[in-house]
């Protein structure tokens, strides 16, 4: 398929068609908070959809490395029967 560069203020975009936006399951009235991910490989611009993050990574961003629960020991006082330590 066929597409046009365009000039778009200081920068250029590139057309996508709505039979393209339909098979990447892209609503096309509806488009405002979609990210791509863009790759060079030789000379051909390739373009693909960016998966929503999973919320452990949406987690782990927020994470300063810092254990959430330290460990504490616990006084459990003498062994009372066969328990092994």
């Amino acid at each position: 398929m066929k597409t046009n560069l365009v000039k778009w203020g200081n920068s250029a975009a590139i057309r996508i068609p709505k039979a393209i936006l339909e098979k990447l399951n892209i609503d096309s009235n509806n488009f405002e908070n979609i990210s791509f991910n863009i790759d060079i490989e030789g000379d051909k611009l390739i373009l693909g959809k960016k998966q929503k993050k999973t919320k452990f990574e949406l987690l782990a961003e927020k994470s300063t490395g810092e254990k959430l629960n330290p460990r504490i020991d616990i006084d459990w006082g003498n062994s009372v029967g066969k328990e092994v330590w």
